[in-house]
């Protein structure tokens, strides 16, 4: 029996159920990777992309496998690769959200037509989403009580075998001739690696599964002990910056959770250490299962009211957020760290959120779209909860009469302006307490040379001003508003 394995963003050997079971039950196993440009998150994104896929393909080549990539429209590629090939069965890891929700409805079709097993396994997942249901067999919409369903169910999780547990198996696979038109990385992905910002973004990183672990031990031993504190602080390195190799499957979810847990039953690692960031991986994990239930968030918002709200597009003020013009120094040195190295710290996140969609007033799936293209780990669920969420229009979301204020928020969390410096160098000279609010120093302003409007851009908005009409446009929704469903 001749069986395909589809990869879509599982780009490891070890800890590979998909792969195991492929070489478990058959005689012949093809991996590939079809790439489709219609089918694609955004520039950045497929960035990381090119670069995980060679890395794949050379780690497959270790172990004497290889990996086919297939570019083209993926219905067509799929069909040709089944007839050529007299592929008998499909397998591949279930995954959520766009591009990938399309293109396994895609492969239902192909595969049906030409009665062809496809079969889907839920090991990206923590728990799969039938078994994470609350009391009425409904998904949760709070992430607390989904969280400590979660921690009385987690001892169902099942551990995945390493690459070792089937590395011979995997061999013989990599005995199947690779026909040259698969061999290379596709042209499209190609020529993004070959472009200036490409090169610049990745050179601030190390991608594959190799580096995929390499970070997260090196977390857990230098970061993880101060991350509870540090976390919410841009200018330090705190967080575990795993997630584009969670994305990319360079690294499993749950061989990281089996390792964490390991070393703290080991006596390595404390747990009231390890729990607060386990406790934010799950929380990626609700992400996933919420998409999983409501795919249709990806386009609208979940709590229906907020399709009633307003939001005029102003192509001017959009260009400024894209670009880190808006003259409020903690938003733009975001949205340049972004575009300068494909990341953002995720409380700026939820700064810069907050700004276009209450302050500025536009669309929260505008956000959404830029992120998708600028981000590394643009991960569909993480995305369209964490937009929603600072909407105010998601489950378990911020209320809407809250608006994170960027000035009181860079004080707090940057107190020092470093990350501020970091990012918008021509603020460099001002004093700790001028950096978070220029505008409000003009004498210091004039006495360091800085001309704002020039040297530095004036605010787009007043920020008191724009939260009273912000919170003047949501009261609103009040009259005649639809209810929420009735699993809230």
């Amino acid at each position: 029996m001749t069986t395909l394995v589809w990869i879509q963003r599982e780009f490891r050997v070890d800890h590979a159920p998909v792969i195991q079971a492929a070489l478990e039950s058959s005689d012949k196993v093809i991996l590939a990777y079809f790439h489709d440009e219609s089918q694609v998150i955004g520039e950045a994104n497929s960035a990381w992309l090119a670069q995980s896929l060679l890395s794949f393909k050379e780690t497959l080549k270790i172990h004497s496998a290889d990996l086919w990539m297939i570019e083209g429209d993926f219905q067509e590629s799929l069909f040709r690769l089944i007839t050529e090939q007299n592929i008998q069965q499909v397998y591949y890891s279930y995954q959520v959200g766009s591009p990938f929700a399309q293109m396994q409805q895609t492969a239902l079709e192909v595969c049906k037509g030409q009665k062809v097993a496809l079969t889907p396994f839920y090991t990206e997942f923590l728990l799969e989403p039938d078994s994470m249901l609350n009391k009425q067999n409904r998904a949760y919409l709070v992430y607390t009580p989904f969280y400590k369903n979660f921690l009385s169910k987690q001892f169902q999780i099942e551990a995945l075998d390493d690459v070792k547990q089937y590395q011979q198996q995997l061999k013989l696979a990599g005995l199947v001739t690779l026909p040259k038109a698969y061999a290379n990385l596709p042209s499209t992905l190609q020529n993004i690696l070959a472009q200036p910002w490409a090169k610049k973004i990745l050179a601030h990183w190390q991608v594959g599964e190799k580096a995929a672990w390499q970070t997260l031990q090196k977390f857990i031993e230098e970061e993880m002990v101060d991350y509870s504190s540090d976390r919410d602080f841009p200018a330090i390195m705190a967080t575990s910056t795993l997630s584009s190799y969670l994305h990319y499957g360079e690294i499993s979810i749950r061989a990281i959770y089996f390792y964490v847990q390991t070393r703290v039953e080991q006596g390595e690692l404390k747990a009231d250490i390890a729990q607060p960031w386990l406790r934010q991986l799950v929380w990626k994990e609700f992400a996933r299962h919420l998409l999983h239930w409501f795919p249709e968030t990806e386009a609208e918002p979940f709590q229906k009211k907020y399709l009633e709200v307003k939001w005029p597009y102003d192509a001017y003020f959009v260009n400024r957020w894209q670009t880190g013009q808006t003259g409020i120094p903690i938003i733009d040195a975001g949205m340049r760290e972004l575009w300068e190295t494909g990341i953002m710290h995720n409380r700026v996140r939820m700064l810069v959120a907050s700004f276009l969609t209450k302050n500025l007033n536009q669309h929260w799936l505008l956000g959404k779209k830029w992120f998708d293209n600028t981000l590394l780990d643009a991960d569909p669920a993480n995305n369209v909860m964490g937009w929603q969420w600072v909407a105010g229009c998601g489950v378990d979301a911020a209320p809407y009469y809250r608006l994170f204020n960027p000035v009181t928020q860079s004080q707090k969390f940057d107190k020092e302006g470093e990350y501020i410096k970091r990012w918008l160098p021509e603020l460099k000279t001002l004093s700790n307490k001028a950096i978070h609010e220029p505008w409000a120093h003009k004498m210091e302003c004039e006495m360091k040379r800085i001309v704002l409007g020039e040297h530095y851009p004036k605010p787009l908005v007043d920020l008191k001003q724009s939260r009273e009409a912000h919170l003047a446009r949501v009261n609103e929704m009040k009259v005649n508003r639809p209810q929420m469903p009735n699993n809230a």
